[in-house]
Parts: structure tokens; C-alpha cells; sequence
């Protein structure tokens, strides 16, 4: 191995996370070199966010363009027709993207053809799905479990983030898929949409652990949009049960005191806002089931708007103590 090859293969596992800077500064004692590529990783966000902004504003604006183009032709194609400008051009845009990121791995422009073929991938799934009158729903959990499939081997292939999250959104669309397959909609009956309430839970957690793994690896750009959206689904779930529980209703202001706890362990802004707002929500109910008659509903604002003031002060104090400036 040449010294070229072997900078190569150095500057591939640096942007992997399978070893990083400071391990190879104490390696061979480059503590100086350590501390200006820690103000260069400082700087790099800074030198090239208005980079990132023009192609996150290019994907959109073709994501835009291609849904009113299909609107705009959607009745004068055929089913091949539909199918192509969804499907295939997804297709199309995914494998432009593991060709750009083959060969230039550490540019963003693969992972930003990734992106719009992510978007367009499962909607053109959903499309040819409607066109050929495939109604099945363990056909449909089936096929969307296949997508998340092909997204995971691509994530194992390329090892980007983009492709990480994709795979995870379309795997938790399968288990919805599949749990509609087994038990049927949530709208049937309650005992169903407890199910589903109780699933969403799990899911949340699950989003939790795997933002927590992510720390420190490749994958983690997502674990702040994991944490908030596991937080997200976790409470809020739990929150839909308190309107037909006791029980929640007794027990969910330590579920939301437990995320705030956690959001100061885990330095979660994202979890610290989801908690806050479901604690505003939880007080707002409770206040307006149990107070309003008793105190007269403008004491209750009154009441209600001193405790939403206190809630925001706590809020803004922990971040600034506990997560801000770490």
C-alpha cells in the first residue's frame, strides 16, 4: 500500500466515524494538528452552509416540479406513463446518486440525488400499486417492505445518512402496513386504535435507542431529527390515551417530567420542545376538565397563563444550563 492509497483509505474511515481525529492526534502526539482540525471542523459548517442550502433548495424545488408535472399530465398518460415519471424517475435519481457518491463519496451531490429519489420512490410504489388495482393489504405491507429492504442494502453499500433515514421511514411504514394486514384500521374499533397507540409507543422508543447509537457514527447527522421524532411519537401517543384513561391521565405528567430528565441526559433540544408542548397541552386539559367550573373558566386562563409563562422560563432555563452550551 502507497502513502497515497493509505491517506485514502485514513480519510475514509475519518468520515466514516470508525476513528477520529483525536485518536490519531494521541496516537502520534499531533496535539497541536488536533486543535486546528477541531477549529477547521469548527469552520467547514460555516464555509459551506450556503452549499447545502442551494442544493436542499434544488432537491425541493425538483420535488415541487415533478409533483405538478404529474398533476399536470396525470389524465392524458397511460399507467406506463404515470408509473415512469414517479417510479422510474425515483429509480433514475437513485442510481444517479450511488454512481455520484461511488465516485465522489465525501460531495453532497449524491446523497442530494438520493434525497429526491427517496421522495419519489415510494410514491411512485403507491402509484403503480393504484394503477395495477393492487389492493392487498399484505401485498402492499409486502412491496413497501421490500423498498426499506432496498434502502438498507444501499445504506450498507454507501454509508450515508440520507439513505439510513429513508430506510427507517420506510421500514416504519411496514409495520403500520403490516399491523393494518393483521388488525385492520385503527378507525374500526378502540381496542384497535389502542393497539396502535401502544405500537407508536414502542416505535417512538425505538427511534430513541437508535438516535442514542447513532452518537459518534456515520449516521449522526439523524440522531437529533430521531430523538425529536421519537419523542414526538412516544408522548404523543400517550397523550391521545388520557382523554379515555384514568390512568393516563394520572400518569402522564411523569412520563413528560421523565422528558424533560431525559433531555438535559441526552443535551436534546428536540426532546426538551416535545416535552414542554405536551406539558402545556396535558396542563391546558386538565385545567379546562377539572378547574373550569369550579374557579370560573377566566381565573382558569388567568391560572392557565402564569403556568404556561413558568413552563417557559423552565424551558429556556434548562437548555441555556444543561444543553446550550454543550
Amino acid at each position: 500500500m502507497n502513502k497515497e492509497e493509505l491517506l485514502q483509505e485514513l480519510s475514509v474511515k475519518l468520515n466514516n466515524g470508525e476513528i477520529s481525529r483525536d485518536e490519531i492526534a494521541n496516537r502520534f502526539n499531533l496535539q497541536g494538528a488536533s486543535s486546528v482540525e477541531r477549529v477547521e471542523t469548527v469552520k467547514k459548517p460555516w464555509q459551506f452552509s450556503t452549499t447545502k442550502a442551494l442544493y436542499a433548495l434544488g432537491a425541493a424545488i425538483v420535488i415541487i416540479g415533478v409533483v405538478i408535472f404529474v398533476g399536470q399530465i396525470w389524465d392524458d398518460v397511460g399507467s406506463f406513463g404515470r408509473i415512469s415519471v414517479t417510479l422510474g424517475l425515483g429509480i433514475l435519481m437513485a442510481a444517479i446518486g450511488s454512481i455520484l457518491l461511488k465516485q465522489k463519496p465525501h460531495d453532497l451531490i449524491g446523497s442530494i440525488f438520493h434525497l429526491i429519489g427517496g421522495v419519489l420512490i415510494p410514491s411512485g410504489v403507491a402509484v403503480a400499486l393504484f394503477e395495477f388495482r393492487v389492493d392487498g393489504d399484505w401485498t402492499i405491507a409486502l412491496v413497501f417492505g421490500l423498498v426499506s429492504v432496498f434502502y438498507l442494502l444501499l445504506t450498507i453499500a454507501h454509508k450515508q445518512a440520507i439513505l439510513t433515514f429513508f430506510a427507517i421511514a420506510n421500514g416504519t411504514a411496514t409495520i403500520y402496513l403490516v399491523l393494518n394486514a393483521i388488525v385492520g384500521s385503527p378507525f374500526r374499533a378502540n381496542g384497535i386504535r389502542e393497539i396502535y397507540q401502544y405500537i407508536t409507543m414502542v416505535i417512538g422508543v425505538s427511534y430513541l435507542l437508535l438516535g442514542y447509537s447513532f452518537h459518534g457514527s456515520w449516521n449522526k447527522h439523524l440522531t437529533g431529527i430521531l430523538y425529536f421524532l421519537g419523542s414526538l411519537a412516544f408522548l404523543g401517543s400517550a397523550f391521545s390515551q388520557v382523554f379515555d384513561s384514568s390512568a393516563w391521565r394520572l400518569s402522564y405528567v411523569l412520563l413528560v417530567i421523565g422528558g424533560v430528565l431525559l433531555s438535559v441526559y441526552l443535551r436534546s433540544r428536540g426532546i426538551l420542545a416535545v416535552s414542554t408542548i405536551f406539558l402545556i397541552a396535558y396542563v391546558s386539559y386538565i385545567t379546562s376538565k377539572y378547574f373550569a367550573n369550579s374557579l370560573g373558566w377566566p381565573i382558569s386562563l388567568v391560572i392557565l397563563g402564569f403556568v404556561f409563562i413558568g413552563l417557559g422560563y423552565i424551558s429556556i432555563a434548562i437548555n441555556k444550563k444543561y444543553i446550550k452550551n454543550v
